[in-house]
């Protein structure tokens, strides 16, 4: 089988030296914060071209955090996209605030055109989503907002890797949220995320509350929660750091082949074309019949997946508490989309044989 991901292989690859390094912490006994952390916020600090990089213990809490750190809360409104993981709504309603979701492009993503029109007195911030390792046009949408006072959280979650004029998402805004899941690019053995943000009052804030707000042991200057990023989680993400230029360069040349050998296809390439500083998360193809081509695949030893198959503002999640919308290009697309694998463990022969095989499927009138 041809795994869509496969996060057992890249464990397996590195398995001796992330043992090694947990040896290391286990005989120092620094298991939370420490070193490790301290290392690994200072790698992902560099990465980000000097911001401050405050590790978490997931990018949910990264996104929550931000959110706060801006102030949102009861009352206010906060504009993001619908087809992204529940997580980026989830964290405006646990902020007290109401989301207010805009519609895509055909490239997935939001823009200043899709969320100008919602913006109101009420709009505290904008969560676009760099979906896919895809740059949102994050200049344009920070331009519309900061004239109306209107902060912007970016989510970054899926976009380690992606950048806008060579330099790293995530540091346009006023903060940006990662995730080191294990499924992401840069992905730990459990959960994890980070802060990222070039203001020093949101860094002091988020580095505070992600341990309960201690002054020292014994005194908290506010209330905060336990969101600190596991000492042994930062071990072996501070081994992973060391491959991931390697792995996105994988992914972009996989990518690279896929854009021009599936050009001529019904099937065609990437949502979001070959587009500058794409880091290819997901490499994502429309399809008329798309639950067929996957069934196709599937017999054939290739996996895909569907990210997401239901938008947010159609889950029972949000009609138990929000009005019903419409969002009609989010809705279309989520009907074609389909996932084809896109990683470092894939082989040359691995990816020609996905494309031969959707090419079959298109020439067996299948479609």
């Amino acid at each position: 089988m041809i795994k869509c991901n496969d996060v057992q292989e890249q464990a397996r690859d590195l398995a001796e030296p992330i043992i090694a390094r947990w040896r290391d912490v286990l005989a120092c006994g620094e298991f939370i914060l420490g070193d490790e952390v301290s290392r690994f916020e200072a790698w992902f600090s560099e990465r980000c071209h000097g911001a401050f990089a405050v590790s978490m213990n997931s990018g949910t809490d990264a996104l929550l955090l931000g959110l706060r750190a801006l102030g949102v809360g009861p009352g206010d409104e906060v504009i993001t996209c619908s087809n992204t993981f529940v997580a980026t709504v989830g964290v405006i309603v646990a902020a007290g605030a109401r989301p207010i979701l805009a519609d895509v492009g055909d490239d997935e993503l939001v823009n200043a055109g899709t969320i100008a029109p919602l913006l109101s007195s009420r709009t505290k911030a904008v969560v676009p989503v760099h979906l896919r390792g895809r740059p949102a046009g994050i200049e344009s949408i920070v331009a519309l907002c900061r004239p109306c006072g209107v902060a912007v959280l970016e989510d970054c979650a899926q976009a380690i890797g992606t950048t806008i004029d060579g330099r790293q998402v995530g540091i346009l805004g006023d903060a940006a949220a990662f995730s080191l899941h294990p499924l992401k690019t840069l992905g730990g053995l459990g959960d994890g995320g980070v802060l990222v943000t070039t203001n020093p009052k949101i860094a002091e804030y988020a580095e505070s509350v992600r341990n309960h707000g201690l002054k020292s042991r014994g005194e908290s200057a506010v209330f905060g929660m336990n969101s600190r990023l596991d000492a042994l989680q930062a071990a072996a993400l501070n081994i992973k750091a060391q491959y991931l230029d390697q792995w996105l360069d994988r992914r972009k040349a996989i990518a690279a082949y896929y854009d021009e050998a599936l050009a001529e296809t019904a099937t065609g390439s990437d949502l979001g074309g070959f587009g500058q500083g794409n880091s290819f998360y997901h490499y994502v193809v429309r399809s008329a019949d798309r639950e067929g081509l996957q069934r196709y695949l599937a017999m054939r030893g290739i996996e895909t997946a569907i990210h997401y198959p239901m938008p947010i503002h159609m889950q029972e999640a949000w009609l138990r508490s929000q009005p019903r919308i419409d969002l009609p290009n989010t809705e279309r697309l989520a009907r074609e989309i389909l996932t084809i694998p896109c990683h470092h463990h894939l082989s040359d022969s691995d990816v020609e044989r996905v494309v031969t095989t959707i090419k079959e499927f298109e020439s067996l009138g299948l479609r």
